[in-house]
């Protein structure tokens, strides 16, 4: 049985990610669990996607919903280790991915699309607030 405490990532791309190798790699040196998020399973509640007790499966038929963005949801990381995983990504040359999440009791709840669509939200705004 997995450590429920061990750090786990889980990325979303709309298209395959050339650099998911790398991405994968650098995972694993650090000891941190890979999942991958297809497009058919965006919606799933955040909760069920990583495994927290509590959270099935949606009833067969619900919609999954299109999301465009790539999308890293983070699980018990310390910010000290987030800063170290993502300098890590970015010196083994893997793209800055814009949307980013940790798991927090508030969002367990939500479905992946409507995670991503809020982090989406944020950023443009987020950045529509550096132009001005």
């Amino acid at each position: 049985m997995a450590n429920a405490f061990q750090e786990a990532v889980y990325f979303y791309s709309p298209a395959p990610a050339g650099y998911q190798t790398q991405m994968k790699m650098v995972f694993a040196r650090l000891g941190v669990r890979f999942h991958a998020i297809t497009p058919a399973q965006t919606g799933e509640t955040v909760g069920y996607l990583v495994g927290v007790d509590g959270f099935g499966p949606q009833p067969e038929g619900t919609e999954a919903p299109a999301v465009t963005d790539e999308v890293l949801i983070l699980k018990n990381f310390t910010g000290r280790r987030i800063d170290a995983m993502l300098a890590s990504l970015k010196k083994a040359g893997v793209p800055s991915i814009a949307l980013k999440a940790v798991v927090t009791e508030h969002n367990l709840g939500w479905t992946f699309a409507a995670l991503a669509e809020e982090l989406r939200q944020e950023h443009e705004a987020f950045h529509k607030g550096q132009k001005e």
